[in-house]
């Protein structure tokens, strides 16, 4: 019975590790207390462990200095998911993260963001994914040229302030969702009801601007190459009058300049081009964006261009150097992608608005849905109907006939 007993206590020493074992002889006494050794690391071993129960992911992922990995402080619930807190090592940096952020993605199996604070890491893990169709709703925005270009995780919206990033490009194939995108943009600064004055070029001979070009605050709607290289000429001009009034009042900039007393303020002037790649075989105008884009910074006139032909002759080192703001949509491959955000990424994605915005950072997002029916019946109090008839006279001038013009409502004056 005896023995049975210190058997019994042995298989204790051995699941518990506790304390040395006095019934039994010296050597149960020396093997219990080297047993409850061993027990007591491995239950140090467990508990650490379960404190950080990423010890095992980060290890794997080299995430550590000196066999120390970051220690784990908290999760989060969060509207979004949760958020992961950890102490940052010192020697370690948010990009050590960021080169492994795909793995830590695919462990969690969900989509993550890392951002720091106070010698933080936190991982904030989306276990909702972006909708697919996001209805266009309009914001308005407090910067001058902010707009809202979507949503991203969390269901958060994105804004741009074109004032700050000053110039855009949009690149995405066929079915990428750049029209509707373009399109919402447009519709944000007409509502907006900022002092802001918009030059349109639709080299697809006017049929996707053509809802905009009675609305007040666009100044020059062109249709073809010929025109547009006008509006482009005029904007430099514009340029050029702009920094000799800067210089002549010893300001840097437009805001600086609109602050003076007594001055004329000058107003914000978007140049917006869809379908840029059109322009490649006209050196002029390729010539003149590339000169809009390099000295328009400071004087309030800024470009958003657009192309679904991206490759390396349209969007070349100068047109990329001087417009660091990119919208990347879905492209057939990943040579496209690079073209665009100097990086894979943009083939993988779904097509109909999701993209990825290079602005510093790279943030993926999923844009509004808008109709043009819709966009249409949201900025038609703006339209001035007395200018569209103005320009019709122009257009039909040359014309003989013009009973059939009078048909349709447009007082002529064709005494001369």
């Amino acid at each position: 019975m005896k023995k049975n007993n210190e058997v019994e206590l042995f298989g204790l020493c051995l699941v518990l590790g506790i304390g040395t074992v006095v019934a039994g002889g010296d050597g149960v006494q020396v093997l219990g207390y080297g047993l409850s050794t061993l027990g007591a690391s491995m239950l140090g071993f467990s508990l650490i462990n379960n404190a950080n129960p990423y010890n095992n992911l980060f290890r794997a992922l080299k995430l550590e200095i000196n066999d120390r990995v970051p220690k784990f402080l908290e999760r989060k619930e969060t509207n979004y998911g949760y958020c992961l807190t950890f102490r940052l090592l010192a020697g370690m940096s948010t990009d050590d993260f960021e080169k492994k952020k795909l793995a830590i993605e695919q462990h969690l199996n969900r989509k993550i963001e890392i951002t720091y604070n106070n010698w933080r890491i936190f991982i904030k893990v989306y276990e909702k994914q972006l909708e697919e169709l996001i209805p266009y709703e309009f914001s308005k925005c407090k910067g001058i040229l902010e707009f809202n270009i979507g949503k991203v995780l969390g269901d958060k919206t994105l804004n741009l302030d074109l004032e700050k990033a000053v110039h855009l490009l949009i690149a995405g194939e066929t079915g990428s969702g750049k029209s509707t995108l373009v399109r919402s943009i447009i519709t944000n600064i007409v509502l907006s009801r900022r002092k802001v004055s918009l030059h349109l070029i639709d080299l697809k001979n006017g049929a996707e601007f053509n809802l905009f070009r009675k609305s007040n605050i666009v100044k020059t709607f062109s249709r073809n190459i010929d025109e547009a290289e006008v509006v482009l000429e005029n904007l430099i001009e514009e340029v050029n009058k702009r920094y000799d009034l800067f210089f002549e009042n010893d300001v840097v900039d437009i805001r600086e300049y609109n602050k003076l007393k007594n001055i004329k303020k000058l107003d914000y002037q978007i140049c917006i081009i869809d379908e840029f790649a059109d322009l490649q075989n006209e050196k002029g105008s390729i010539s003149s964006v590339e000169v809009l884009a390099a000295k328009a910074r400071a004087c309030g006139v800024h470009l958003i261009i657009s192309t679904q032909r991206p490759d390396s002759k349209i969007l070349n080192g100068r047109i990329k150097a001087n417009i660091p703001c990119v919208i990347g949509l879905k492209t057939m491959n990943s040579l496209n992608s690079r073209i665009i955000i100097d990086e894979d990424g943009l083939e993988k994605l779904r097509g109909r608005g999701h993209g990825l915005l290079r602005y510093g950072n790279l943030t993926e997002f999923q844009s509004m849905f808008l109709e043009v029916v819709k966009a249409r019946e949201l900025i038609k109090h703006t339209y001035i109907e007395k200018e569209i008839k103005r320009e019709v006279k122009e257009e039909i001038g040359k014309l003989d006939n013009l009973d059939f013009i009078k048909d349709l409502g447009v007082d002529i004056d064709d005494s001369n």
